[in-house]
């Protein structure tokens, strides 16, 4: 059927661009887009038709995986149909072709496009100058031309996509060997050797990287580290007139430093890791111990004086998805406290709270309302950190230590041979909606297990190597120890952090004392204050306000409340 006939009863149209290729864009010298534009707009001045200045357009998104069907704006096109917010009865949609549309296996690609039209929608096709329409959908001469132009794009794009990643297969066993680089592309610190085999470092450039990672050690947050290089004046590596802080934390988290060069086949999941790509900057170790467990630890600024040493690391005992927060009551006579969080959700105390501004009496005190001087607990807990040999900490580790990272990494495996098989199913024509279904759901669930493998991974990691340097990070911890400047409280602030995973405060005792702990408590430590100290992969350390310490190393014995004592006083005297 010819399109300028049956688009006379038409008014208005709606362009869809889109093409695969970044290289396709405007910004890299390609004129994809504009010819498609063009195109659409002779046809829309041709046969008077108003384009709408809403147009729907995937640049750089591939229709061979069906990306811009399920996130891309086809998606939110065909969306928007669903929902009525497209007047169909006058509106057209145009493509330059149907590869434009999808280049997915014909009968997936048909289905989709047989969907647009049954939603009311015909379609127009520039290239060969049909229109897609209800009464034509199922005609049997468009049904196979169709199906050819479907065809042929799919095999075209599945062709293109076997000779790149048989390139590319060729290109990384030689990588992994050592005998070619990838591309030029290498971190800023590095340059491409004249004869193009591998990565040489540029050696002012390492300096400045190292002396980075000093700073962070230091504990210096990345926004006091980009102020300080822009202070000094030190020239950026890039187009940017400053130093950024997120490039100071971008370059502290990338696995570059260690030699590593990760791959990424596909954007929802990261590729494979090829080692010694590079020339490395520092050890593994030193990779984990900068990692910031949390971005807001790695955010400090010059606006801070480590007035708390413990940011992130307070928990409430009572209530352990809860912190204890940092508040300032006199900054003259340096009054400061800690209390719980759970206080902004606990009905006794917003009651309580409530009461008070009625004038009325108001009931007792819960624990949630209940603080402490930080002076007092800073104090306490450094004179018993003091105390403790980091290197009697070293856990043994039980047998099934990795149980969970292997029942994930089972997980994985089972779940990509499932995604595989559905890809399979799909290229060999299987029913489209329910294997999509399936794929969008596998594809979710890769994510998901990547996601908790890295995360179980660099836990892992971090255990193994802050044990390992309990021995450096004990001495370092002496050198700190009651020092009182500024910059040695920073390096304080940041080697605790490095230590420790959590300390759980309880301001009024152990309420529910677990059974292995009853005999410490009862009946003098009853109601005492307490707190315990989980270090990173190692044990927990249970300290009461009296002074008496519990180590809680699971199953082991743990020592008498004597013993703790006298245990105490020999190593402080031994000191």
């Amino acid at each position: 059927m010819n399109a300028e006939e049956v688009v006379k009863s038409k008014t208005h149209a709606i362009s869809y661009i889109r093409f695969s290729s970044s290289k396709q864009g405007e910004q890299a010298g390609g004129d994809s887009h504009r010819r498609q534009l063009e195109r659409t707009q002779e046809f829309c001045k041709k046969n008077k038709l108003i384009l709408n200045e809403t147009r729907y357009e995937d640049l750089g998104v591939s229709g061979w995986t069906g990306k811009n069907i399920k996130r891309g704006q086809m998606g939110e096109l065909i969306a928007a149909l669903k929902a009525g917010k497209i007047e169909t009865q006058k509106t057209v949609l145009i493509l330059e072709n149907l590869d434009r549309f999808s280049r997915l296996p014909p009968r997936v690609a048909y289905n989709t496009l047989a969907e647009i039209i049954e939603l009311g929608l015909d379609v127009i096709t520039l290239e060969d100058g049909k229109i897609h329409t209800k009464k034509t959908v199922d005609d049997f001469a468009n049904l196979i031309c169709s199906f050819a132009v479907m065809q042929r794009a799919h095999e075209e794009s599945t062709r293109k996509s076997d000779f790149t990643r048989q390139n590319w297969a060729q290109k990384r066993k030689l990588a992994i060997a050592g005998k070619e680089v990838l591309t030029k592309n290498c971190p800023s610190w590095l340059k491409l050797k004249e004869d193009k085999t591998g990565f040489e470092p540029i050696p002012e450039r390492v300096k400045l990287v190292k002396r980075i990672i000093k700073l962070v050690k230091d504990g210096k947050g990345k926004r006091e580290i980009a102020r300080m290089l822009d202070a000094e004046k030190v020239p950026t590596w890039s187009w940017a007139k400053c130093w950024r802080d997120n490039y100071i934390l971008e370059l502290v988290k990338s696995r570059a430093l260690l030699g590593e060069l990760q791959l990424e086949q596909r954007k929802e999941q990261p590729g494979e890791i090829i080692k010694n790509y590079y020339p490395a900057v520092i050890d593994e170790a030193t990779w984990v111990a900068i990692q910031p467990k949390k971005i807001k630890v790695f955010n400090a600024g010059p606006q801070s004086d480590a007035n708390n040493l413990f940011t992130g690391l307070l928990y409430d005992g009572y209530h352990p998805d809860f912190h204890m927060k940092f508040f300032l009551t006199n900054k003259e006579k340096n009054y400061v406290y800690l209390s719980s969080d759970y206080a902004t959700v606990d009905p006794l105390y917003l009651e309580r709270q409530k009461a008070i501004e009625r004038g009325e009496k108001p009931g007792p005190r819960p624990l949630s309302g209940s603080s402490i001087h930080y002076q007092e607990f800073e104090e306490h807990f450094l004179k018993h950190l003091s105390g403790i040999d980091l290197r009697d900490a070293i856990p043994a580790k039980p047998a099934a230590e990795s149980s969970w990272l292997a029942l994930l990494e089972a997980d994985k495996k089972e779940n990509d041979t499932a995604l595989a098989n559905l890809i399979k199913a799909l290229e060999g024509g299987k029913e489209s909606a329910m294997v999509m279904e399936q794929v969008t759901m596998r594809e979710a669930k890769a994510r998901r297990l990547a996601k908790a493998l890295e995360t179980e991974t660099q836990k892992e990691k971090r255990e193994r190597f802050t044990a390992d340097s309990f021995e450096e990070e004990q001495q370092i911890l002496d050198e700190l120890m009651g020092a009182k400047t500024r910059e040695a409280r920073l390096a304080l602030r940041a080697l605790l952090h490095r230590l420790i995973e959590r300390i759980d405060i309880y301001p009024a005792g152990l309420l529910n004392v677990p059974e292995d702990l009853k005999q410490y408590v009862w009946p003098d430590r009853n109601g005492m204050m307490c707190y315990s100290i989980k270090l990173v992969g190692s044990y927990k350390i249970w300290i009461w306000w009296d002074g008496c310490e519990v180590w809680d190393e699971g199953d082991a014995e743990i020592p008498t409340a004597a013993e703790s004592m006298a245990e105490l006083e020999r190593r402080r005297a031994n000191r």
